[in-house]
């Protein structure tokens, strides 16, 4: 349930995001990043947006606070231990996002045909983060502490749908999955709309991934299929960590 009325610090950001795409400024995220810490948002301003109530096949709650086209702003939810998938952002042009916890985060960039890690860190509680579509990247809670963030995204060139094909990037399965709503794992359709090969993870990315994805699993309902996917994960990690022979013979 929305709440009825938005607290004054997000009415705030939302008014100053407004005054600069009617003002026809050139938004970047650096500028995004400013205009959401002038705001001065607290994390009660956040609280009547929070979902911790979210589907288990959800990676985190994800609560739309406004959509004025040019630009969204959106509260997420994060129990311990749940993780994004590795995504972008879409069409969006500018971002930011600031974190109510200590947020573990990973970017991402291609290394000599490869995804490879660029940084791991943990971002400091009431820190912004500077995104556009050009960013690749994973977030999640490694605390035993639930929390929140905020999230804004907005495109120059576009009047709606700033979020929209946004890149979701299985490993699992060696693809990149163009989607329309969150940066969840196993995302099924008719969120999906499109797929296309995925250049190859490194063994250090993949094993990272591997252990989020199968933590996910976990909490699913064990039917048949997640349990088929587990196998097929295992076996993944296992051609990975084992040598030829060694492999070979477990099969």
């Amino acid at each position: 349930m929305q709440p009825r009325s938005i607290p004054n610090s997000l009415q705030r950001l939302i008014n100053d995001l407004a005054d600069a795409v009617d003002a026809k400024e050139n938004v970047n995220p650096a500028r995004a990043a400013e205009i959401l810490r002038a705001a001065d948002i607290q994390e009660a301003d956040l609280r009547p947006f929070a979902d911790f109530e979210y589907p288990g096949a959800d990676c985190y709650g994800r609560r739309l606070v406004v959509d004025q086209g040019r630009f969204e702003v959106m509260v997420m939810s994060w129990k311990p231990g749940h993780y994004s998938s590795i995504h972008n952002h879409g069409y969006a042009e500018w971002g930011a996002v600031q974190v109510f916890g200590p947020v573990h985060h990973q970017v991402y960039q291609i290394e000599d045909g490869a995804m490879e890690f660029a940084t791991m860190e943990i971002l400091p509680n009431g820190s912004i983060l500077s995104v556009d579509n050009a960013l690749i990247h994973q977030m999640g809670n490694a605390t035993s502490q639930p929390y929140l963030t905020l999230h804004l995204y907005g495109a120059n060139q576009l009047d709606s749908c700033v979020t929209a094909d946004a890149k979701t990037f299985e490993l699992e399965f060696g693809r990149v999955a163009h989607t329309t709503g969150g940066a969840f794992f196993d995302v099924q359709e008719p969120g999906i709309y499109r797929f296309e090969e995925a250049l190859p993870a490194s063994d250090e990315v993949f094993l990272h991934y591997a252990a989020l994805l199968m933590r996910y699993y976990h909490r699913q309902p064990q039917t048949d299929r997640i349990l088929a996917l587990k196998r097929s994960l295992c076996d993944q990690l296992a051609a990975r960590l084992l040598p030829p022979k060694a492999f070979a013979e477990l099969r």
